[in-house]
């Protein structure tokens, strides 16, 4: 009787913190960010200068760039790419690797918005680091928000 009423509990312990335990999330691809238009980053850059944003729009001048080798002989490659809204203000994104996207598609890009100061050209540089890259299709909804900016 005291086995049966033993497991009894083990067993409800575990349904109870089963239903309490959160999803597992990758802690290279989980930022806690703000969905933001890409006209408002750039019109503050300040405001979200080492932020996490949520950004969304299509893929221009997609190139694949090799960064020298790394330690174990590896070739250091990194996705760049410009994400820009309907009206066409971009963004650039820095991606590590290969990504899987082609030149048109439309993306959900989360990642870490910098602005770099460099000493040639203009001043200030604004890009994106990108943790995470979702495959989007504009739908009613993202129309109407875009028109609240115009």
């Amino acid at each position: 009787m005291q086995g049966t009423l033993k497991a009894l509990l083990v067993a409800t312990a575990l349904i109870f913190s089963a239903g309490c335990a959160r999803e597992w999330q990758n802690p290279e691809s989980a930022l806690p960010a703000q969905n933001l238009a890409i006209a408002s980053i750039l019109a503050s850059p300040d405001a979200y200068d080492m932020s996490g944003v949520e950004v969304i729009g299509k893929v221009w001048n997609l190139r694949y760039e090799s960064h020298g080798v790394n330690e174990y002989g590896e070739e250091i490659i990194y996705t760049t790419f410009t994400l820009a809204d309907r009206k066409g203000i971009g963004v650039d994104v820095f991606v590590k690797g290969d990504a899987p996207i082609a030149e048109g598609d439309y993306l959900k890009v989360v990642g870490l918005y910098r602005k770099q100061f460099q000493t040639t050209g203009p001043y200030f540089y604004s890009r994106i680091d990108a943790v995470r890259l979702e495959s989007w299709s504009p739908n009613l909804v993202y129309w109407v928000r875009e028109f609240e900016f115009d």
